[in-house]
C-alpha cells in the first residue's frame, strides 16, 4: 500500500498525538502543523511552525501533494462550558476549534488534498442552541463545501487519554460518573459513551486510507469495531 503524505493539526492533542503514532507505523510522510517547537513531535516528521492567525491571510504555504488531513484542533473546556459557554469565552473556543481548521481545510485542497478527518462530537449540530455543538455541526457544513473528495467525521463522547498539564479532580470525576452510568447508555445514548482517543485516531486513519469516497460519521461503535480491524492492518 502506498504511503500518503499527510497534514496533521492539533498533533500534540489527546487524538492528534495518536494519530501520528498511528501514521509513523504505516511509514507515511507526515507535515505537522504547530505554533512552536514540540520535542514530543517525531524526529522523521516534517514539523512546520506557523502562526495560526495568518491562516486566513495568504501568509501560510503548505507543500503540494498532501493526501490526507486531519484536523485535530480543540479548545480545552471544562464540563460546565460544554453545556453553557459563557459569551466571554465563545471567540477564542470559535477561533481555536472552527476558524483555524477551517482555514486549514482550505489551504490544504489548494495543496491538493481530497480526503480530510476532523475530530467533531457527538451531539454535533449547526442548529443547537448549546454554542459547543453549534460550532462542530456548523464547521463540518462547511467543510463539506469546499469540494473534498472523502470526508469522514468522527463523533466521540468524552474522550479517554492523558491529558497534559492537567490538574484537579474534574475530569476523573466525570470519568467516574460516565464508567457507572455506561452500562446504561443504551440506543442513542451509547454514542455518548467516553471513549480511548486512541481508537479514535486509528478509526480516523483507516477510514481516510480505505479511499471510500463520499461522507462518513464515525461513532461509539465504529471507533470499537475498527481496533480488531487495525490491529490486522498493521501485522
Amino acid at each position: 500500500m502506498e504511503s500518503p503524505l499527510s497534514l496533521i493539526a492539533g498533533g500534540t492533542g489527546l487524538v492528534g498525538s495518536h494519530v501520528i503514532k498511528v501514521l509513523s507505523k504505516k511509514s507515511g510522510e507526515q507535515i505537522i502543523l504547530a505554533r512552536s517547537f514540540n520535542s514530543e513531535i517525531p524526529q522523521n516528521a516534517d514539523l512546520q511552525i506557523i502562526n495560526f492567525d495568518s491562516l486566513s491571510s495568504n501568509k501560510v504555504k503548505l507543500k503540494n501533494d498532501i493526501d490526507h488531513v486531519y484536523l485535530c484542533l480543540g479548545k480545552r473546556l471544562s464540563t460546565h462550558e460544554l453545556g453553557y459557554m459563557q459569551h466571554s469565552a465563545r471567540e477564542s473556543f470559535k477561533l481555536i476549534d472552527f476558524e483555524y481548521p477551517l482555514s486549514i481545510a482550505k489551504l490544504a485542497y489548494d495543496s491538493g488534498a481530497r480526503s480530510i478527518a476532523l475530530v467533531s462530537a457527538v451531539g454535533a449540530q449547526e442548529g443547537s442552541f448549546n454554542y459547543y455543538f453549534h460550532i462542530k455541526g456548523k464547521l463540518e457544513n462547511e467543510i463539506r463545501k469546499i469540494g473534498y473528495e472523502n470526508i469522514c467525521f468522527a463523533r466521540p463522547g468524552h474522550l479517554l487519554g492523558a491529558r497534559k498539564d492537567f490538574r484537579g479532580y474534574e475530569i476523573p470525576i466525570l470519568e467516574s460518573g460516565l464508567r457507572i452510568a455506561a452500562p446504561f447508555m443504551q440506543g442513542p445514548l451509547k454514542n455518548f459513551r467516553q471513549i480511548e482517543a486512541r481508537k479514535v485516531a486509528e478509526s480516523m486513519v483507516m477510514n481516510l486510507l480505505n479511499k471510500q469516497k463520499g461522507e462518513s460519521y464515525l461513532y461509539y461503535e465504529d471507533f470499537l469495531k475498527t481496533e480488531k480491524l487495525f490491529a490486522l492492518f498493521t501485522t
